[in-house]
């Protein structure tokens, strides 16, 4: 996979709402204290922190402290990813971000109290932020195809950067929808503060309200695919160009078709420059018709995958696979184009290169599954509640090389 994706960018900012919720909180209702909170999350607005006891430098320190946490949560994505942003495009995506939960509306409602504990039921509109980073993605993908690279590592660059300034755009123009989601938290009074009975997952599960309408009840320790999971349906992606797990990792089937559509791309362009500089003349219908039958040969390779460790944020996994021997199989090929040549006397170049290229096909598709497994682990890490290579490129191109010797 040339171009790589972040997938579930923002999944990562909501993880940086928990921490806001550990500070002090006055004798006012659990309602009271969830609307203060939920004004400065979803509006930026810290003027009415002062009414639960918090003094103007520290409200300053907690308004400080929220965007630099953006910033950096979202730097370190960037980095897991294998891209580099600037400071301008960081703080652009924040100020972008920030704009989109401000569109957000909320209302809160104390259901219930007894005694030291309460429970209000929040609930607010939403945007869908992964159709955001989806289209920003598929429209950095239709702008550097329409462009010329001298490497992987220029295009890359070029996509990263069109990608997140699309990004920051699409929370600009977020539309938010007039639905609404909702969710009941747990509220304790502790000496004469009101305070979430799980401050750990209280601000993550409030920001999945309003950008997460289909998952908001996912805690923030808990995972939506496991890392084996992860690591299967970004092999059925790669080698059996099936898209149909995309979902699992939040995004659509048409996104993965668009991804595979541009790896096919990708092949092309590599078969016809190494056709290039071997010598040898091929039309663009020889060289489909020899990555389809590629494609189709290692999509039938066997694998199995095993989750041999596994922390809090990291984890590994062992791909095991059969594969099929590239060098038997040209070997194949060329040694019947010989005895065709010898037999029916072909001397010109054209006529034995388009009879290579047919047998070549042909010992492609007759080619042997190995009987014996190559095997690879690869490092996982934990983003927000989706697990991903830690090195998307390694582990993609990797596991194309695994399935052809």
């Amino acid at each position: 996979m040339k171009k790589k994706r972040i997938i579930g960018f923002f999944v990562l900012v909501a993880l940086l709402f928990s921490f806001l919720f550990s500070g002090c909180f006055d004798s006012n209702a659990a309602k009271n204290s969830a609307d203060i909170y939920c004004s400065l999350i979803f509006k930026s607005d810290a003027k009415d922190l002062q009414k639960i006891g918090v003094s103007d430098s520290e409200k300053d320190n907690i308004v400080k402290e929220y965007e630099d946490k953006i910033k950096d949560q979202l730097r370190k994505n960037v980095l897991l990813m294998q891209y580099s942003a600037s400071d301008e495009q960081l703080n652009s995506i924040c100020e972008a971000y920030k704009e989109a939960l401000s569109k957000i509306t909320y209302e809160t409602k104390q259901i219930s109290k007894s005694g030291d504990e309460a429970e209000v039921e929040i609930s607010t509109t939403n945007f869908d932020i992964k159709k955001i980073d989806e289209q920003a993605a598929m429209d950095a993908l239709d702008e550097t195809d329409k462009m010329e690279f001298t490497s992987n590592e220029e295009e890359n660059k070029k996509f990263g950067e069109i990608y997140l300034n699309k990004l920051a755009e699409g929370l600009k123009n977020a539309e938010v929808s007039s639905d609404k989601s909702s969710n009941t938290f747990k509220f304790k009074k502790v000496n004469r503060y009101w305070i979430a009975d799980d401050q750990t997952n209280f601000g993550y599960k409030l920001v999945e309200l309003a950008v997460n309408k289909d998952n908001p009840n996912l805690n923030i320790d808990e995972e939506s695919i496991s890392p084996k999971e992860s690591a299967e349906v970004l092999w059925n992606l790669v080698i059996k160009e099936d898209s149909s797990g995309m979902e699992k990792l939040g995004y659509s089937k048409a996104f993965g078709e668009r991804i595979i559509k541009n790896i096919n791309k990708n092949d092309f362009k590599t078969f016809k420059k190494e056709s290039g500089q071997s010598g040898i003349s091929l039309s663009d219908d020889q060289l489909q018709g020899m990555i389809t039958a590629l494609r189709s040969a290692i999509s039938k390779n066997s694998v199995n995958f095993e989750e041999v460790s596994k922390t809090d944020n990291s984890a590994q996994v062992k791909v095991s696979s059969t594969f099929i021997d590239r060098d038997q199989i040209s070997k194949d090929a060329v040694n019947i184009t010989t005895s065709q040549a010898l037999s029916n006397g072909i001397r010109d170049k054209q006529k034995l290169t388009e009879a290579y290229v047919a047998n070549l096909i042909d010992s492609i598709n007759k080619g042997q599954i190995s009987s014996t497994t190559t095997e690879n682990t690869f490092s996982f890490t934990k983003v927000g509640n989706i697990w991903l290579p830690s090195d998307t490129t390694n582990y993609t191109e990797s596991i194309s090389k695994m399935v052809m010797k």
